[in-house]
């Protein structure tokens, strides 16, 4: 991910919310890494160094998951001699309320160095003798896709949402993906953040939309949204016959 980018996206829209974040030294995260014993993906490095103290109200791994970099550092100080070097925590949940406590970590085994698959591992130790929840995105991802929705769509007085595939098809996702870029394109819309493998944001006149892909379930989501009631029904009305096996969401229609 494209970190001076998505930062520069987001202190368009809201330069009081970047005025207020607080990272962590870049010394200090390298010093985390290296006491760890591991290689950080540099998606997750540029979140700690831009957001690792202080980021509300956005809270990308949900609003009770404190991705603090002080509750990250106790947490592996905690789990020092059972900590494997593979799951790496990035967001502890706090709702002690709930049944079962699972917390967001990346798979440092499937990291390309510059982002890392996430997934759900619960409060239970060692991490590494239960199998994670495969959440279908990378970190990267995650936070991109979040931000776009937080900064972008959540804004815009209307929105839609479609849904394509679903149906747990092998890289029906993906496929999908590719049929329904070909479609916006067609449209006029284009990338305003850098297009990630399983995350597009998009942009065509008054209309924002945020293509997603989720992998654990093959499911493409296509949610967007404008000031215009009117544009919103036109690109659903457009979607749905363009894509084929293109349909709304069963239920209210959601951001999440």
């Amino acid at each position: 991910m494209d970190w001076p980018r998505l930062i520069d996206f987001i202190r368009q829209r809201d330069p009081g919310f970047i005025a207020s974040i607080e990272g962590v030294p870049a010394e200090d995260v390298a010093a985390m890494a290296a006491d760890a014993g591991v290689a950080l993906p540099a998606a997750y490095a540029g979140f700690l160094e831009r957001m690792g103290v202080r980021s509300e109200p956005f809270t990308p791994f949900g609003a009770t998951q404190d991705h603090g970099f002080a509750v990250i550092l106790q947490r592996l100080d905690d789990e020092a001699d059972t900590f494997s070097g593979r799951y790496m925590p990035v967001a502890i949940e706090t709702d002690t309320s709930l049944e079962a406590l699972y917390d967001h970590h990346i798979d440092l085994a499937l990291s390309d160095g510059t982002d890392a698959p996430l997934v759900l591992l619960e409060q239970v130790s060692p991490v590494d003798e239960q199998p994670p929840i495969d959440l279908g995105e990378t970190l990267g991802e995650r936070i991109t896709a979040g931000a776009f929705t937080q900064f972008e769509l959540e804004r815009l007085a209307e929105r839609g949402l479609v849904h394509l595939g679903g149906t747990l098809q092998p890289g029906e996702g993906r496929a999908a993906l590719a049929q329904a870029l070909s479609l916006l394109q067609r449209a006029g819309f284009e990338p305003v953040l850098p297009p990630l493998g399983r995350v597009v944001c998009l942009r065509a006149g008054d209309v924002s939309l945020l293509a997603q892909v989720d992998e654990s379930v093959e499911l493409l989501s296509l949610r967007f949204g404008s000031e215009h009631a009117l544009a919103v029904k036109s690109l659903t009305d457009q979607l749905l016959a363009g894509l084929p096996g293109a349909r709304l969401p069963a239920g209210p229609r959601t951001l999440g």
